[in-house]
Formats: C-alpha cells, structure tokens, sequence
C-alpha cells in the first residue's frame, strides 16, 4: 500500500469533474446473466476475459474508492458503490441509494482477499495467464490519473497486467458506441430528478448502453415500472438496479461534486443539480461572458446532443416547453398547461414567442422536433427518453407508425401529448434539451451541419449562435426576438474550447475566462483555501467504469 500511496502523491494531475449505504452484501447465490466460471486451461483474449463475471467482480473490489477520492480527485466526492447517485428520491421520500444499499463493495479496498479469490475461481490464481487488459480513457490529466491509480491497484492486489488508453472526446464516444473496447471510462449526470434517468440507460434500446449489455427481463422490469406508481414502481426500479450490479456491467468509482469557479462580478448566474448552466439573467461589468466549456461538444444538435457540453450551449440557445431555474420548473414556450383527470394527456399553450429570425413559435416546429428525435434514420441517442409517449417506442424500434405517435398539433398554439402511463417527471423531461422545438426549414437546408450554421441554427432562447470556430470558440449573442429579451443582459458570450485544465485555470486567475468548471487536482486544496470564487456544488451523477460484457439476448 506504501507504493500505491507514494505513486499517488505523483498523480496530483488535472482532473475534469464532470463531463458528471446498503446493509445486505450481494449473495453467493446470486443470478446473473454473465458466462459461468471457465475452465483454467483456456487461454483467453482481452475482449474475453472482461466477459466472465467472477473476473468483473474481482476488478470491482480490488479498488481502494476512499483513497482515491481522498487522494486523486479531492472536491468531496463519496465512493460509489451502486449506480443510482445520492440525492434521487423513491415515492416515499428515501434516497434512492440509501435504501438500495451498497452491494457488498467495500469502499475501502477491504476485499482484496475475496477479489483474489474470485480471480482464482475464474481459472487465473494470482493473475496466472491472465490477459493483458486496456481502461480506455477520454483524453484528460484527471481521466488519466484516475485510470493509473486504478492500474497500479489491479496489477498490487490480483498481480494483472493493465494498459491504459486515451482518445479525443468525439473519437472516444465513438469508439465506445461501437463496443471497441474492453474498460472504458464513463459518467452519467442525471437529465431529471428521479431514479430512472440512470436506469433506463441500460434498456436495449437506449443509445447510450455501451456495455453491449441487453436482457429481455431487465426491459420487462423498466417497461413495467412506467406503468406502475407508488411503492410497486419502487420495488421495480430496485429490481432494475439490482440486475445491472448483480451482472456488475459497470464498476462504480465515485459520486460526482460539481466544482465551480465563477468571477465575483458575474452576477445572477445558475446551474441546476444536473449541471446545465443558463446565462438568460446573467450581467457583467462589460456585458460580456467568457465560459469555458472544455472539449469541443460533438454536436449541439437538439436531438443528436448526448454531453453536458453541448446541452449547456443548447440550454441558452433554444427553449423547451418547461424551464427549470432556482425556484423549480416554470412555464417556458408554454404559456400554460393541462393535464387530464387520468393523468395521460398534455395540453399546451404555445406562447406568442419569435424564433431568432422573427418568425412564430408553433405548435408544429414542436411536434416536428419530438417526432424527429423518434425518427429510426435519425437515429437519436436519446430517442427513448420520449418512450412515455403513446407510440413513440414502437415507431423508434421501426414496428410502428408515425401517424401513431401521439405527439400533435392541433393548432399553431395547441399542442397535444398523450402518454402510455401517468408520469410523475414529464413536465421536468420537457426542460431537456431532446425536447427543444427546431425548425423544419432550417434542418432540411443541411441535416448533418445545421446546427453550428449560423445562419441555420435558429434558436427560440435567451442567445443566438453568432460565431463557430472548431476547435477554439463558439460565440453567442443576444437573440433579441426571445420572448424575455428584456432581462437579457449579456451582450456576448464566448464559449472556448480549452481542454487543458491548468491552461484553463491560469486563464481564470489571469482574469481571461470567467466561468471555468474543470480543474487540477493538485490546485484544489489551494483553491479551497484561498480562493472565495471555487465553489463545491452537489451534483447527480456517478463517474464509473463500463465492462464490455457481450451478452445479447435480443439476438
């Protein structure tokens, strides 16, 4: 442990924040999905080994997560243990990851000997013929640091042999979408506020399950808790966590903190629990806003976005129906609302607004937006969010048709949303940033650039896109058709693109940026002592490791 605390203290590297207790151990007797224990005398590939259970679990308990939230990443992190984050609520008013409990992961590294154990099980005693294994990373000194801890621990407790990779942000989605990898980095931060964010992120259909994990029951299990209410959807949503660490498809590290360093003469700016910034009440001494966002975002395509970094340019750039700032969720592009006795169907009405060019908000630009996110040759990551919809899952799955998905119309100020089952948090999904409205006209002059044109990018937000320079800046400026363009005071905000957390941060010390949320490892300390503009923030989400684990019942 003394080499692992020394090769520590070198790994005070940068780290980039976000983007984001239970009683009973898991039994011996627990049922999973994954490939029985396998026989010693068959030599295995990378791809092959990650597949068997008794593998995962050793490499889950073989961490040390307090010390590395205490040593490496040092903002108040807690080490994870489940998936669910803390702070998410059941209908009784518990924390989710309270009640769900902690699986039987010690966060100490308690459980090297069982870790040992199960390694040995799984035919490889002592790391005997054990593959060497790769933890592919997103490019960042804190990814990095993270990873090489990880490294040091697997290769001191289970005597295994790790490499460790990093690839650009686009490529490295890319990369993990295609199921190319063996570990792969990854966190979550919740798109609204209950437990199902984080679980339907393992359905067969969700765009984002990169664990190449899809099993007809745990489907069964989320499909039947949007249908059910109360206590009886409770019991299922444990279930459904219960299957995803049962499997141990993913490694849990820590539970993200929000950092946050914002210049003292910014004033009334604000950033939700899941980390989407809005700048639409924000003034400066020069009415001018420097961000820094980090990588650039892959797209900033309402319905192709899948990043905090692209979410938070569309959250200032285009309005939903809903918007949620400090005093909870408001009427946005809705000027109000009904709901129906049985808690099924939406009625909007579409308030008198402009798109940036002067043109009406409708109903229609948003039927077109939500049905264009369901749309098969779209191919929308977040597609299945809409899933609540009545006939939204059949047409995304192609088993469907469009005229059956009830999302309509019915006038230019009317718009009609009918359910499958009464959902608590629909009103919370209309402020995400899937379910902005965008214009048909604009999206068919180029489907695949519109979104960073700045002529095309017509948004109905506070600001409007301005400048896009790949790989430098994104600019924005006042949208002066937005509805509230009265209580905008910003007359320019410059997003940049500056990866390198300590080049960012020396860029804020130097007065240069104004907003930075992504810091060095090493600095916090410092800047927590001395620095009365960083700020600790909750934030609900999970950073986590992924296991290709190759089970496909569906085919």
């Amino acid at each position: 442990m003394k080499k692992l605390l020394a090769l520590l203290l070198v790994f005070m590297l940068t780290f980039s924040l976000a983007a984001c207790a239970k009683d009973e151990p898991v039994t011996e007797t627990q049922e999973t999905t994954a490939a029985p224990t396998t026989e010693a005398a068959k030599t295995y590939t990378a791809e092959e080994v990650v597949q068997i259970y008794e593998v995962r679990k050793a490499l889950t308990l073989a961490i040390d997560r307090t010390l590395l939230v205490e040593q490496i990443t040092r903002a108040g992190q807690l080490p994870a243990t489940g998936f669910v984050p803390n702070g998410l609520k059941d209908s009784t008013g518990a924390d989710f990851r309270a009640t769900g409990g902690d699986y039987g992961i010690a966060t100490d590294g308690s459980a090297i000997d069982e870790a040992k154990q199960l390694l040995a099980d799984a035919g490889f005693p002592n790391g005997d013929n054990f593959p060497t294994i790769t933890i592919l990373y997103n490019t960042s000194e804190g990814h990095k640091a993270i990873a090489e801890a990880i490294q040091e621990m697997w290769k001191q407790n289970l005597n295994i042999n790790v490499e460790i990779a990093n690839q650009e942000w686009a490529v490295f989605q890319d990369t993990r979408h295609q199921g190319n990898f063996q570990v792969a980095r990854a966190g979550w931060i919740g798109d609204y506020e209950d437990p199902m964010t984080f679980l339907d992120l393992w359905t067969s259909y969700s765009g984002n399950n990169d664990a190449q994990w899809k099993v007809k029951k745990y489907d069964d299990i989320i499909e039947a808790s949007k249908l059910a209410t109360g206590t009886d959807r409770d019991a299922l949503l444990y279930e459904a966590e219960q299957m995803i660490m049962d499997d141990l498809i993913v490694l849990p590290i820590y539970y993200y903190t929000h950092t946050v360093a914002v210049k003292e003469d910014v004033k009334d700016w604000y950033t939700s629990t899941l980390g989407h910034f809005y700048f639409g009440n924000v003034s400066t001494p020069d009415g001018t806003l420097q961000w820094n966002i980090g990588s650039e975002p892959k797209t900033i395509d309402p319905a192709l976005n899948s990043a905090v970094d692209g979410g938070n340019l569309i959250n200032n750039t285009y309005e939903g129906l809903m918007r949620k700032d400090d005093e909870g969720i408001k009427e946005a592009m809705a000027e109000s609302y009904t709901i129906s006795e049985d808690g099924l169907v939406y009625t909007f009405t579409i308030r008198d607004a402009k798109w940036a060019d002067g043109q009406p908000v409708k109903a229609q630009d948003f039927e077109y937006a939500w049905k264009r996110a369901l749309d098969p040759a779209v191919a929308a990551e977040y597609g299945f969010q809409m899933f609540y919809i009545k006939g939204a899952q059949e047409y995304y799955e192609g088993t469907g048709a469009l005229e059956d998905v009830m999302i309509k119309a019915l006038d230019d100020k009317t718009f009609e949303v009918t359910l499958n089952a009464p959902t608590p948090y629909f009103l919370d999904l209309t402020t995400f940033y899937t379910f902005m409205p965008v214009r048909q006209d604009m999206v068919e002059k180029d489907p695949e650039g519109w979104a960073s044109n700045p002529e095309t990018a017509i948004g109905n937000g506070p600001f409007k896109l301005s400048e896009y320079k790949t790989g430098d800046r994104i600019v924005l400026v006042p949208n002066e058709n937005y509805w509230k363009a009265d209580q905008t005071k910003l007359t320019q905000i410059d997003a940049m693109m500056i990866v390198d957390q300590s080049t960012a941060l020396t860029a804020y010390e130097a007065g240069e940026l104004d907003i930075i949320d992504s810091f060095p490892v090493s600095e916090i300390p410092r800047l927590i002592a001395e620095d009365p503009t960083f700020q600790i923030m909750p934030y609900v989400g999970t950073y986590y490791y992924i296991f290709n684990v190759g089970i496909d019942e569906m085919n």
